[in-house]
């Protein structure tokens, strides 16, 4: 009985990973992602378009939706923020398509993954996300040290943030 109990709890958060292999530490959500399977938890990685890892996201039933990736917002290398998810506000319909345009052009990343929700609407009643300021987002294959470091910092933010939600 209390097995089942903690599976119907931990089944109810999900922790997703976004990230793009070909540019160095952009890829630090993946890495995150791999550092907590290692210690046992569930992590589904996220790829393609905005729309398709939205849909992926609503194919996995959950109250609590955990984001692991990179953006670029020009902090100091190596920031990690988390914070509670906000939906974007668009004026209309054509400031919302702009805003998904990138996605639609190949381009996978955190930040287009939060504008398609802020466009398509929620997937959990509460998300969050666990994001660090790239340290070397430039082309390549391969985590730099700092990216490492990263990575193993924002696993462990989300295992403290697992305890809060």
């Amino acid at each position: 009985m209390f097995f089942s109990f903690i599976f119907v709890l931990f089944r109810k958060v999900l922790i997703a990973s976004v990230g793009y292999f070909l540019r160095q530490d952009c890829s630090i959500g993946y890495e995150a992602g791999r550092i907590l399977r290692e210690k046992g938890y569930e992590v589904l990685e996220l790829s393609g378009d905005v729309f398709a890892m939205v849909d992926e996201l609503r194919s996995r039933p959950h109250e609590v939706l955990i984001l692991l990736g990179t953006v670029q917002r020009g902090r100091p290398p190596g920031t990690i923020e988390v914070y509670e998810f906000v939906p974007q506000k668009f004026k209309d319909y054509l400031e919302a398509a702009d805003a998904l345009r990138p996605s639609l052009e190949g381009r996978i990343s955190l930040q287009d993954l939060l504008t398609g929700l802020s466009v398509l609407g929620p997937v959990a009643r509460k998300v969050y996300v666990v994001e660090c300021e790239p340290p070397v987002p430039e082309p390549g294959i391969g985590l730099s040290p700092e990216g490492e470091k990263c990575a193993e910092r924002m696993a462990e933010k989300v295992i403290e943030l697992l305890g809060h939600v």
